[in-house]
């Protein structure tokens, strides 16, 4: 019994040393190599894009292509590093172990090399299912990423498959390897989101009045960043609007015309020329006396003012001097002078009292008073904005105030709207921004390079329509364009849910909404260009992502100190 015992134990042996012996052919290592090569050139170009905060090239924000929503989520990094980082360090090891594949040497180092190979090739495999499920569940996709996870996947079942690795190796390199994406998961769901922006401070360019509340005070030296159809005179050197004062002039000739038209209106009987009597008391003197009172009698009804609230003594007066006129018509008509010459001068005074009374007065024109200006300075005393003629959220007497530049199509302003959003929850009416949109599309910025954005410029222009039309609505518009990643023809059929469709419409036809962009665009233009989302204060600006209320809320008390006194 010993000796076949002794024969089956040497026989099992030799099997394994056989196993342990052959080696992989020069396909098999090249095809390995291959795939991890490709894995390793597009984990690379995911870290330097992210690094960089640059755009992957040819991947645009669509309705499932959306390579920057997938690249900037919380689930995208670990501990704060892009998972494309450890990614690229894993396949870059696993190439660096193929280069002993097919090295003769002891079975120990052999089975270190298909043993690591095994745990590599698992780990990537698992991670691979790992993002591919988020992508999923998000409704999002990177093609890049597809194309590393794809390679993961290949790779852990040729492995698994390989005869090179022996099956205990293959169980225990399986169990480290969900140990360590089980680790990764968690990690992710403990660590809360990183802020991803950097503080831009600048130096005052020119010495701004301002009053004790940080206000600034309008006077030599301020320039106003005027928005289209800005109806005020603002001081200093002005960034004229392109419409400015038409409504203005269309109010003043309108009241011109009308005071032109009651003019030619008027009687020329009724109109006196340095205060002389008019030609029908000349006529008077000529006719007969009976004539001449009846005349005079009409005259005096006819010229009465229309005023109810006329004097009684001055009703008195004419009344007697009817009474008069009538009992003197009763007697003999005597073609005498001094007849004559009375009535005349009767006649002359009732005329003169007559034309000295003043016409219906015409009301003057009402000219609109223009708006109590609050003016803002921000970015060094680099520019100032009246908070009442630019897309606000909030109040436009709150106590903090900054300026926001977005875009609808960006993750990183999405994800900082959560921030924004908290910080108005707990400081209320006491917080108000400017949100400006700066579409990151060619078609409207010419700071962008390529195509940009698709559909950024006309969701810009919706989100004023809507501000334009109903001011109030506009919060609720602008909540809803960041809940989620939005086309074109959703945000203006949610916008016609909150405004006329038909004024929607005009507005959006006209040109305001789109002057409006480029104003925004001139004003990113002078704080620099770059990235967005950009929170400018009055000395400091945060440019990027910012994922904390608190680190937000913090920054709004340091830059907005002096607004609490």
């Amino acid at each position: 019994m010993q000796p076949s015992f002794d024969n089956s134990d040497v026989g099992t042996s030799d099997a394994l040393s056989s196993i342990s012996a052959e080696l992989p052919s020069v396909r098999f290592v090249w095809s390995l190599r291959l795939i991890c090569a490709t894995a390793l050139g597009i984990s690379g170009y995911l870290a330097w894009t992210a690094f960089s905060m640059g755009n992957v090239y040819g991947c645009s924000s669509g309705a499932l292509i959306d390579c920057e929503h997938v690249l900037t989520s919380h689930w995208s990094k670990v501990m704060g590093v892009p998972v494309s980082v450890p990614a690229a360090g894993l396949y870059a090891s696993l190439i660096a172990m193929l280069a002993f594949a097919r090295h003769s040497g002891p079975n120990s180092l052999r089975q270190l090399v298909w043993g690591g190979m095994t745990l590599g090739s698992i780990t990537a495999g698992l991670a691979a299912l790992w993002f591919i499920g988020l992508q999923v569940f998000a409704q999002k996709f990177c093609p890049y990423c597809l194309v590393v996870h794809t390679c993961g996947i290949v790779l852990a079942g040729t492995m698994l498959a390989s005869r090179f690795c022996p099956p205990s190796l293959k169980l225990k390199s399986s169990g480290f390897s969900v140990l360590g994406i089980a680790a990764l998961v968690g990690i992710q769901a403990a660590t809360p989101k990183a802020d991803q922006f950097e503080f831009v401070r600048y130096d005052d360019v020119a010495p701004a009045a301002a009053n004790s509340e940080g206000v600034a005070v309008e006077g030599v030296g301020i320039e106003v960043f005027a928005p289209p159809g800005d109806v005020f005179e603002a001081p200093g050197d002005v960034f004229e609007a392109p419409i400015g004062g038409d409504a203005a002039m269309e109010t003043n000739s309108s009241e011109t015309e009308n005071s032109a038209a009651r003019e030619s209106a008027e009687p020329e009987d009724s109109k006196t020329t340095n205060g002389q009597p008019s030609v029908a008391s000349t006529v008077l003197l000529i006719v007969p006396p009976r004539l001449l009172q009846w005349s005079q009698l009409l005259l005096l009804v006819f010229s009465q003012p229309d005023d109810e609230a006329a004097k009684p003594k001055e009703t008195a007066n004419v009344e007697e001097t009817a009474q008069a006129s009538l009992k003197s018509a009763d007697e003999p008509a005597k073609e005498s002078d001094s007849a004559r010459k009375d009535a005349a001068a009767t006649s002359a005074v009732a005329t003169s009292e007559a034309t000295e009374k003043p016409a219906a007065e015409v009301p003057a024109p009402v000219v609109p008073k223009p708006p109590e200006r609050r003016l803002l300075t921000f970015a060094g005393s680099r520019f100032t904005l009246d908070i009442k003629q630019w897309p606000l959220l909030g109040n436009t007497d709150a106590k903090y105030v900054f300026v926001e530049m977005f875009d609808y199509t960006c993750p990183h302003c999405r994800n900082t709207h959560h921030a924004i959003s908290g910080a108005q929850k707990q400081y209320g009416n006491d917080l108000a921004i400017f949100a400006l949109p700066v579409p990151l599309e060619n078609a409207c910025n010419p700071s962008v390079t390529g195509g940009g954005h698709s559909g950024a410029c006309e969701m810009a222009k919706i989100a004023i329509s809507v501000w334009r039309l109903d001011p109030p609505k506009f919060q609720t518009f602008h909540d809803w364009m960041f809940q989620g990643q939005r086309t074109v023809s959703a945000a203006r059929a949610f916008a016609e849910t909150l405004v006329d469709k038909e004024r929607l419409k005009a507005e959006l036809s006209s040109n305001v909404p789109s002057q409006y962009i480029s104003r925004h665009v001139s004003l990113y233009q002078r704080v620099g260009s770059g990235q967005v989302p950009k929170l400018i204060f009055p000395k400091t600006t945060m440019q990027g992502e910012v994922n904390s209320t608190a680190t937000l809320c913090d920054t709004i008390k340091n830059e907005l100190a002096v607004a609490q006194k």
